[in-house]
């Protein structure tokens, strides 16, 4: 999460969007003053039996905001006045695309040996699911309830010219550098629809409902069988 009083905004961070690079460009412009969410830095903190990262997703009002903080945090942290004047912008995803993205990440980190190929039994292995990290919890970061609280909420697949848009519009140059979004060499990975059996699509289509009725998403093309 960005929040930048020079140009009255705030960057509701979601994951798995572009937002490491995102926030290091915008990070660029900010001014004294101006805020970014960042994992604990104390020494400290390494010696607690719960993770860092989930005393500031619990408790933001002690601890600070977290870099995904929802918006309901965000709003109770910095009051409603700055919040509700402020202009809020998000990215959102595909959730099928987003969920393989996800699991792409995790296995280079965690589990070397596996390829995307493992996505679909992992993904309807509910030990896998228990173990890690799976279901993301990218709704409530920009929407509140079931209501989008987002002044915009810039899509994926159209990255740049949503960033344009959003940046006209909060009043920062048009000249500067947008992010270079890194992408799988070609023939790296077939199209996401590949890696899904008809299991595993409505797995995550029950998961990520409500983004998928709010934005319209759908799933392209056949799972694998």
């Amino acid at each position: 999460m960005i929040v930048s009083h020079k140009y009255k905004f705030i960057y509701l961070r979601t994951e798995k969007t572009a937002s490491t690079s995102l926030s290091t460009a915008l990070e660029e412009i900010l001014d004294t003053g101006d805020f970014v969410a960042r994992p604990f830095q104390a020494k400290w903190v390494k010696r607690l039996p719960k993770s860092p990262g989930a005393l500031k997703r619990h408790l933001p009002l002690m601890f600070g905001l977290h870099t995904h903080a929802s918006a309901s945090q965000a709003r109770m942290v910095l009051g409603r006045k700055i919040f509700d004047s402020y202009y809020k912008f998000s990215i959102e995803r595909n959730p099928w695309e987003r969920q393989l993205s996800l699991y792409t990440q995790r296995i280079h980190k965690e589990e070397k040996h596996k390829t995307v190929e493992n996505f679909d039994t992992d993904m309807r292995d509910w030990f896998w699911r228990a173990r890690y990290y799976t279901r993301l919890k990218n709704w409530p970061i920009y929407a509140i309830g079931d209501q989008v609280v987002a002044d915009h909420v810039i899509q994926y697949h159209d990255l740049e010219t949503g960033l344009r848009n959003v940046f006209d519009q909060i009043g920062i140059a048009s000249t500067i550098e947008l992010p270079r979004f890194r992408a799988s060499p070609s023939g790296e990975r077939a199209p996401y629809a590949r890696y899904y059996s008809a299991a595993t699509r409505d797995l995550v289509a029950n998961w990520y409902e409500r983004e998928i009725k709010a934005f319209g998403y759908s799933f392209e093309g056949e799972p694998a069988r």
